[in-house]
């Protein structure tokens, strides 16, 4: 009986789906988990396995809002292959009301993690946690559809969902994988754009060439420091294959040709001067008459889920784009010619197009329409971006107002009491004065800038803006434990603002008191 590919796939799922866990016993921590953290979501296995992944969050504020990025590097040497590009990067599951995410493989799929899906259990051992290698692109996309379908059968709600609709496992696209190997929300965004996340110690988070690293050899899993997500051997160690086609790169975009597929990262072979999160390479899917597999390949996985999950979500995201780049709601886009004129160029382009009896007039004017609002978004977007800069300039200026107000408090203490032993006219209470009136006067041009800074932000900003942008400041200090504490101070730098622009007076005192007791 011959039988279809797909029902091939989905027999050999179920067969893996057949192996007992009950009779297994449950992994080591170490060959799964070796260097558990905080905020780790663990995803069950056959044969009493399991694998850890960790949650690359992203600030949203709607189903259409994505985080613009750019990508590749500066080195125009392999500006074809790597050069610097926008893109975008959005999660799948909701993290709250300003937040999305989706999972990252925490270390490379390991040769136990691999062997678990066959169909009879592998017994762990230490060979069993180096990264699995010698897969083809085929192999890596096989076995996550494998392993979603085991979990979907086995342990569905252990998957995140969304809307109720279960997530699932796939090889993470090339964006989602350079996003978290560079750090995510979790480093700054100067630090984003260099060679690599930011390090404790020199080359000490990876595996490449030489003697005094992987010495040309792969080596286990999660032996060395994670990047600042809690991600481990993104760079060095195997090569990771990641969803889409290869390529090249023509100066600000993709070129049109798709090529192999890609590998990131680097390997345990690869010189140190070349580890950088740009890396990539182009790979043949085949090679002879077989598909391309080699020593340094690996890959690690992430859990995504549909775009579309329900009628509520598509009724979401299509009320999302018809605002998208334009100044009114949506329900504006739906006043009949001939009343008022709307204020909105986008919408009256679109009641125009409407009315003309001309189908030529009538697409041209829709495609003016549709240019329009994506000049319109890309200033929104670029609004956003400067408002959300503005905001974190405020905050550091609240912050610093903090942090040099209890020192001068204290010099100023100290000055009362040499007047009070001395007298005022003493060298050394003269000194004191001399010293606390130069850094009041410090103190006093960073409030005097504080307070331009709010005066700007409300001249420029309305409400819903800043509260937007104020919601992506608070996630991504959140992301970094150094920084956490500054989302307090973003707030109250937000409510400065608001309180200036509906009282229309610069309590400059009083704004400081409040930085001060934070």
């Amino acid at each position: 009986m011959r039988m279809h590919l797909g029902a091939a796939a989905a027999a050999l799922a179920l067969a893996c789906a057949a192996v007992s866990t009950a009779g297994a016993a449950d992994w080591p921590r170490d060959d799964y988990n070796p260097q558990p953290a905080d905020e780790d979501v663990i995803l069950p296995m056959p044969c009493g396995g399991a694998m850890a992944f960790r949650k690359v969050v992203i600030p949203s504020q709607g189903p259409l809002s994505d985080r613009p990025i750019r990508i590749g590097s500066t080195d125009d040497q392999r500006g074809y292959i790597e050069g610097a590009h926008p893109a975008y990067v959005a999660g799948s599951f909701s993290a709250g009301d300003d937040a999305r995410y989706f999972l990252i493989g925490k270390y490379e799929v390991s040769r136990l993690q691999y062997r678990a899906l066959d169909a009879k259990c592998p017994t762990p051992d230490p060979a069993g946690r180096l990264p699995q290698t010698e897969v083809s692109w085929m192999d890596a996309i096989g076995f996550a559809d494998r392993y979603s379908l085991w979990l979907l059968a086995n342990a569905p709600k252990a998957l995140p969902s969304e809307e109720k609709e279960p997530g699932f496992v796939r090889v993470p696209t090339e964006v989602e994988w350079e996003f978290a190997a560079r750090g995510g929300i979790a480093v700054s965004e100067s630090e984003f754009q260099e060679r690599s996340f930011p390090m404790s110690g020199a080359m000490g988070e990876y595996w490449f060439a030489g003697p005094q690293s992987a010495n040309g050899q792969l080596q286990r899993i999660g032996l060395l420091k994670p990047n600042p997500l809690g991600v481990h051997d993104m760079l060095g160690n195997a090569d990771e294959i990641v969803f889409d086609p290869f390529h090249l790169n023509k100066l600000d975009r993709l070129h049109g040709q798709a090529g192999g597929f890609i590998v990131r990262g680097g390997n345990f072979a690869t010189a140190e001067d070349d580890i950088r999160a740009a890396y990539r390479q182009e790979i043949p899917y085949y090679q002879g008459r077989q598909p391309r597999r080699s020593q340094t390949t690996g890959f690690r996985l992430a859990v995504t889920a549909p775009v579309v999950t329900s009628r509520d979500r598509l009724q979401a995201i299509e009320d999302a784009w018809t605002r998208l780049g334009s100044d009114r709601p949506a329900a504006a886009l739906g006043s009949p010619l001939g009343s008022q004129p709307l204020s909105d160029p986008i919408a009256e382009l679109g009641v125009i197009a409407s009315a003309s009896a001309d189908p030529n007039v009538q697409q041209r004017l829709k495609n003016l329409q549709l240019a329009f609002r994506s000049s319109f978004q890309a200033r929104d977007e670029q609004r956003d971006r400067a408002a959300k800069a503005r905001l974190r300039l405020g905050t550091f200026l609240c912050q610093k107002l903090r942090d040099d107000a209890l020192p001068i408090d204290r010099m100023k203490a100290q000055y009362d009491a040499c007047v009070k032993e001395r007298g005022a006219s003493a060298p050394r209470c003269q000194e004191q004065k001399t010293r606390n009136d130069a850094e009041e006067m410090i103190q006093s041009q960073v409030l005097n800038y504080y307070a331009d800074t709010i005066v700007g932000l409300v001249q420029d900003y309305d409400e819903t803006v800043i509260d937007q942008q104020l919601a992506v400041l608070r996630e991504e200090f959140g992301a970094r434990p150094d920084l956490k504490p500054l989302a307090r101070v973003a707030e109250r730098y937000a409510q400065h603002a608001a309180q200036f622009r509906q009282q229309k007076t610069i309590t400059r005192e009083a704004w400081l008191t409040q930085c001060k007791t934070l």
